[in-house]
């Protein structure tokens, strides 16, 4: 049962559980891990914490803190892992009631408000291939605040003056005659996103990505419906599991009628963050579009 404490007068969290809790935070966001940041924001009456509790929520259920436990944590907990499955914060309001009311979260009698912060980790870009498609796709990355990492297998393409903005840009060995790839030195995470186009060794490239763990959360090849059918199959034909060569996206981006490098890039770019903010891709105008002749906006 959640214990009550009157709020008005008493003090809040300690400094040690505010840092504790932000360097948890840190670290999470730093492995590239999405992460909900419940906190109080408001009490009335008696509730289990003061202004400030916090707590931090996987999506998975796992927890480190607490704002009041019992009820009202397995409440917060179901709530934030909806909001990390939306990619959208929110704010709700537990009540503690004397009554046997359906949402009520205890029966201390007062009521909290939490805010759901969806904290979400800095996102990283991996671009297989240097070529020209790869340019524009690592500049706009970087305008939207993510991470890049550009990889090629010739050093006058993968070099820091034609990616000025990548964070790293390095150079894999790859042998034509044996199809032999190096090791590709990528760190997977839910918030790792990788485009694949190279000259000609998608095949190698693809089957390292697919191996890593934890998989990345997207995986672009860049090429028609023909290639993508002959490079599955033999991706298949190495072990690689089905369901791992089916999550590659190919062909790659969003129908924009895109046809110079800059302008798949764009349709790469806008797909990405598609999947990173979880959304429709629907046009903006569409709910407009589609409301009957004469009906205004509510």
């Amino acid at each position: 049962m959640t214990s009550c404490i009157i709020a008005v007068g008493e003090k809040g969290p300690t400094l040690h559980e505010f840092e504790w809790i932000s360097l948890e935070a840190v670290q999470a966001l730093n492995l590239g891990e999405w992460i909900a940041l419940a906190t109080v924001v408001r009490v009335r009456g008696s509730a289990p914490r003061h202004d400030g509790a916090r707590m931090l929520v996987w999506p998975d259920g796992r927890t480190l803190g607490t704002i009041g436990g019992a009820t009202l944590e397995l409440r917060v907990i179901g709530h934030a892992i909806e909001a990390l499955a939306e990619r959208h914060s929110r704010l709700e309001l537990y009540r503690f009631s004397t009554e046997e009311e359906a949402e009520s979260v205890g029966l201390c009698g007062g009521e909290v408000e939490i805010h759901i912060e969806v904290l979400e980790p800095n996102s990283t870009l991996v671009i297989i291939g240097a070529g020209h498609v790869a340019q524009p796709l690592a500049s706009m990355a970087h305008e939207i605040g993510m991470r890049v990492a550009v990889i090629d297998d010739r050093a006058d393409y993968a070099t820091q003056e034609r990616f000025p903005t990548a964070a790293s840009v390095e150079v894999v060995e790859y042998d034509p005659q044996s199809d032999h790839l190096g090791e590709l030195r990528i760190e997977t995470s839910a918030s790792c996103f990788v485009v694949v186009a190279t000259w000609g060794w998608d095949e190698p490239a693809l089957a390292q990505v697919l191996a890593a763990e934890p998989p990345p959360a997207y995986v672009g090849l860049v090429g028609s419906p023909t290639k993508f059918k002959v490079i599955r199959e033999r991706l298949i034909q190495r072990g690689l599991p089905p369901s791992r060569v089916d999550s590659i996206r190919s062909p790659i981006g969003l129908d924009l009628g895109a046809e110079t490098p800059a302008e798949i890039a764009l349709s790469i770019m806008a797909q990405i963050l598609l999947v990173r903010r979880n959304a429709g891709g629907l046009s903006l105008d569409a709910q407009r579009l589609n409301r009957p002749a004469g009906q205004e906006a509510g």
